[in-house]
């Protein structure tokens, strides 16, 4: 695999794209995610299906178990010894995989080997959530999931649009994600005035996005389970 600006660019892409819609039959999940905040508030829609906590955020939450009782269904760590702590509370455990614009991909491969090796730890793991480290740059972000599809073949890469946005969210799909993660609700605030720059989403809207990126759109609802649309 290459990270350059390449032609490659376009068959990694078409091979990240075959390779999701061989592990998932074509289907393809978005997620209404609610985020408990460092100060103990939350973000996101209320009723969301995912309540998450970020690991970096535990410290100042008084741990995990607190962040539980809070209300926190699931965490999104860096660390195989998060994900087990999660895992023995009943949590949920996604793994973050960071990037930077432009850093060398020797540097890539090495963190998404180190991921790969936290995944085989934990296999109950939930998926990848690639995090850009400063703004996300369009090319290298999808270079950087497919680099992760190619990578993590069966496991869930989730493109999270609150940090991407839901255009560039989309076209991940395409590039190896498999899941959208969002403020997705039943109805959205118009994006006017303070909404403006919202990446809030229906859920009608999620499963347009979905379905126009060639998949069978399939939300994911309480208790595990998913309704496809």
């Amino acid at each position: 695999m290459t990270f350059a600006t390449t032609p490659d660019f376009f068959a990694a892409g078409r091979d990240a794209l075959a390779a999701t819609k061989t592990a998932f039959s074509g289907q393809a999940f978005f997620t209404s995610v609610r985020r408990l905040q460092p100060d103990g508030s939350w973000s996101g829609a209320p009723a969301a299906v995912c309540a998450l906590v970020d690991e970096a955020a535990l410290a100042k939450i008084g741990g995990l178990v607190a962040a539980k009782q809070q209300g926190a269904s699931s965490v999104l760590c860096d660390s195989a010894t998060v994900a087990e702590e999660a895992a023995a509370l009943g949590m949920r455990a996604f793994l973050r995989a960071p990037f930077t614009a432009g850093e060398p991909d020797g540097d890539r491969h090495v963190r998404l080997d180190a991921l790969s090796a936290i995944l085989q730890r934990v296999p109950a793991i939930g998926g990848v959530v690639p995090v850009p480290l400063g703004e996300a740059q369009g090319l290298d972000t999808l270079q950087f999931f497919a680099a992760c599809r190619a990578k993590f073949l069966q496991a869930h890469v989730i493109a999270d649009v609150e940090l991407l946005g839901t255009k560039l969210g989309q076209l991940c799909l395409s590039f190896g994600a498999d899941e959208l993660w969002g403020a997705i609700s039943a109805q959205r605030a118009l994006r006017l005035g303070e909404q403006a720059s919202s990446h809030a989403l229906t859920r009608d809207e999620a499963a347009l996005l979905v379905r126009a990126a060639g998949f069978v759109p399939c939300e994911r609802l309480p208790e595990g389970k998913v309704q496809i649309l």
